[in-house]
């Protein structure tokens, strides 16, 4: 009983030591072993390549997919899911080009010349800021919706601006805007529009007949935007603000008891 217990070890101890030269082998030729390299450590290195080999497999195949899923996916969806995040300013330069004629016609008679001044650069960008604010102005009051859209993304500058464009057209939808003070915004406008162009002429030795031309451009949409924001802004007690009629806020109210009596000039 005993020599069968042997001769079973035996067999086992031949199978066990079989069974680990192949794998050995195996290893061996495959990954390539050197000296000093274990089995162990080639077992370990050979589980993190299989670990890579898979990782590097799955996102492939995920790459794939994605790759597969985009040339299913329609044209139309795919624009659409690329510009979910996209907010319009505006088409064009400046910002809301297709909304004023005339502002699109005087920056593109501006742009396309030389200018051979310093201050030139900065006169052109300031314009175009200027050109854009009406612009998108004038699309915001003329727009069904009725709310703060295109002017929201104007930047506010001193040497134009009373106060942020999307402000002025905000008041404007709320009908809190008094019309003096839409005038003096419209008129700062004018004013240094006019300055800008004049000092771009110069500077691009543009004759006078172009300088009358660029000058006569910037009036008929200072006179186009004036006319509709007051149309807009100062015809109507009516607040429209999303397209919807709001009711306005209740004013100072004077007891008649008080009419009669004369301003009081004294200390309180």
């Amino acid at each position: 009983m005993a020599d069968a217990n042997l001769f079973l070890y035996a067999i086992l101890a031949i199978f066990i030591g079989a069974l680990i030269a192949f794998t050995s082998y195996i290893w061996s030729t495959n990954c390539g072993l050197y000296e000093g390299f274990t089995y162990v450590k080639a077992l370990a290195s050979s589980m993190k390549a299989e670990n890579l080999q898979d990782h590097m497999g799955h996102s492939n195949m995920g790459s794939m997919h994605r790759e597969n899923f985009q040339d299913q996916m329609p044209d139309s969806h795919m624009g659409s899911m690329h510009k979910e995040n996209f907010v319009a300013v505006g088409a064009g330069l400046p910002n809301c080009m297709n909304t004023s004629k005339d502002c699109a016609a005087l920056y593109e008679m501006l742009s396309t010349r030389a200018v051979k001044t310093e201050e030139g650069p900065d006169d052109l960008r300031e314009l175009q800021l200027i050109l854009s604010k009406i612009s998108c102005f004038k699309r915001d009051l003329m727009g069904a919706a009725g709310v703060v859209e295109a002017t929201r993304y104007q930047p506010f500058s001193t040497a134009h601006d009373l106060e942020p464009v999307a402000e002025t057209t905000a008041r404007c939808f709320a009908k809190t805007i008094p019309q003096r003070d839409l005038a003096l915004g419209l008129d700062k406008w004018g004013g240094r529009g006019t300055f800008l162009i004049k000092r771009l002429c110069t500077a691009q030795n543009l004759s006078d007949a172009e300088e009358h031309e660029a000058l006569r451009l910037f009036g008929d949409a200072m006179a186009d935007i004036n006319d509709i924001a007051l149309g807009a802004c100062c015809t109507s007690s009516d607040a429209v603000i999303a397209g919807q009629k709001q009711p306005r806020m209740v004013g100072g109210f004077e007891p008649p008891s008080l009419e009669g009596l004369r301003k009081y000039e004294g200390y309180y």
